[in-house]
């Protein structure tokens, strides 16, 4: 009911009670006195008590009104605990106590691993239902004396008032981490669902609330960055990496202004047929101060801080504009793999940047590939999927990169179109002497095979690895063993060459 409308309803019943006492209060006043010397006195009775049962029901009316406006304020209004707000206020006063009497006090911010799935595999219900028991984990885990809140999205914080690391601060925190583990999402019983954690240090590792969740943040940046399902406790080193972090960050969001950026090509080959099947295009960034910058270091800032739609977008453009600018898209070179994010597939707009990307193709857009790993498939699922199958339609191609690395590979490959799967480096680089990794290897190369479905072996650096690759089934191999990544004018060459060889062997 609106605003307006229940207000209008309070006045009617208050209307209406009113007239009722009037009526009926003055009958039941004439015929307990009519004639009586009291009547006078009974009147002035009847009026206190009409204001007294007005004053309580004003009372229970504004009391729900104010209690009601002070939780949608203070509280999250799904777990109904401390919204980020209230915890930092109540986190401040505790300080204040823990300063005056030289006690401890220990922040812990938490964040769900891979909790983006359940809204994915499942609907944004099933979401609201897991993040409310992980609340109920948190409230039966800790203290009176604790302050638990939900900062937004699957974010939870703790303040341990009076508490010490690790003597009471560990146990507790493993105790939390473990029960949410337990947790599971009755659609999908499969999977279980780890939290990393940052924790901060009072006095140690700030003075004010405000310092003290910006440090837990920044350890719980570092725990995620590290391993899913661990703890990072902050310290001065910490402080120094992130902030180096912050400098590499601004200077990433420059190089892009200015267009710093580069790319360069890895071909990919047949062996056995003694052929270039396609490239993978790949990023470089070239520092004017620090040098080359490896993509291990930019790319994953680039993903936490929103920028790397912008960088795919220069990727592609860059690319296609090179390849067909040099001739050798269609002729030479009949795939271009693109890596994308799990955030390129986020929005409305996704499609059309992809769409608008691929725009100035000269012809059949088979010729591109999209490579996406099935961790970031699983992390934005409908979006991925409802991308790729107009994508898909028009010709795209799809890869699954990092292959065997994932929690549920067969599942991906059934919910998306997929024409190719990579197997990952890490299986490749043992493959030789691990009995494990070859094992696994030749049973992703059945499986591809039975499914209709393309192989490409990436990090290949050794003959004794093509050589088991080769004889296990897989047909194309793609390493520093053939070739590195090479910017545009190199990859122009190396086409000539590989020409040249062909008209020789002919």
């Amino acid at each position: 009911m609106s605003p307006r409308r229940t207000a209008a309803a309070i006045a009617f019943l208050y209307l209406f009670l009113g007239y009722l006492w009037i009526s009926f209060s003055d009958r039941f006043v004439l015929t307990l006195a009519a004639e009586s010397l009291y009547l006078t006195e009974l009147q002035t009775y009847k009026g206190w008590a009409y204001v007294t049962v007005t004053a309580v029901l004003l009372y229970i009316l504004a009391h729900r009104a104010l209690q009601r406006e002070r939780n949608l304020s203070e509280r999250d209004g799904l777990t109904l605990l401390l919204n980020r707000h209230m915890f930092e206020r109540e986190l401040q006063s505790e300080l204040t106590y823990a300063d005056d009497n030289d006690q401890n006090l220990i922040v812990i911010i938490f964040n769900i691993d891979g909790f983006k799935q359940i809204n994915s595999h499942v609907n944004l219900e099933a979401g609201d239902k897991f993040l409310i028991a992980v609340a109920g984990v948190l409230r039966e885990s800790c203290h009176q004396q604790a302050l638990i809140a939900r900062f937004g999205g699957d974010e939870f914080a703790l303040a341990l008032p009076d508490a010490r690391w690790p003597d009471d601060g560990l146990p507790l925190l493993q105790k939390i981490q473990r029960r949410i583990n337990q947790l599971r999402v009755p659609e999908i019983p499969e999977l279980s669902f780890t939290s990393s954690a940052g924790v901060a240090l009072y006095p140690r590792d700030g003075r004010s609330a405000e310092k003290l969740i910006d440090a837990s943040t920044l350890a719980l940046d570092e725990a995620k960055t590290n391993s899913r399902g661990s703890h990072k406790l902050f310290n001065a080193e910490l402080s120094q990496v992130m902030s180096s972090r912050a400098r590499l960050l601004l200077d990433l969001k420059l190089a892009l202004d200015h267009n710093q950026l580069t790319v360069v090509y890895q071909p990919q080959f047949c062996v056995q047929e003694n052929r270039m099947t396609g490239v993978e295009v790949l990023v470089r960034w070239h520092h004017p101060e620090r040098g080359m910058i490896p993509p291990s270091d930019f790319i994953p800032l680039a993903e936490q801080h929103g920028l790397i739609c912008g960088i795919t977008d220069f990727v592609m453009r860059t690319a296609l504009h090179e390849l067909i600018e040099a001739g050798l898209l269609y002729r030479d070179i009949q795939r271009v793999s693109f890596n994308v994010s799990a955030a390129d597939f986020n929005g409305n707009e996704s499609c059309d940047r992809f769409i608008a990307n691929l725009s100035e193709l000269p012809g059949d857009w088979s010729v591109i590939e999209l490579e996406l790993t099935e961790s970031a498939a699983l992390l934005n699922l409908e979006g991925v999927k409802q991308v790729l199958s107009v994508l898909n339609k028009r010709g795209v191609q799809v890869s699954l990169d990092d292959f065997g690395t994932g929690y549920s590979s067969l599942n991906t490959l059934r919910l998306l179109p997929i024409q190719e799967v990579k197997i990952d480096q890490s299986f490749v680089k043992d493959i030789v002497q691990n009995k494990q990794d070859a094992k696994l290897v030749r049973t992703i190369l059945a499986m591809a095979k039975a499914l209709h479905l393309r192989v490409v072996a990436e990090g290949v650096e050794t003959h004794a690895q093509a050589n088991y690759l080769i004889n296990a089934g897989c047909e194309e191999l793609q390493g520093f063993l053939y070739a590195r990544p090479m910017e545009i004018d190199h990859l122009i060459t190396f086409i000539g060459n590989l020409n040249q060889q062909k008209r020789a062997q002919s």
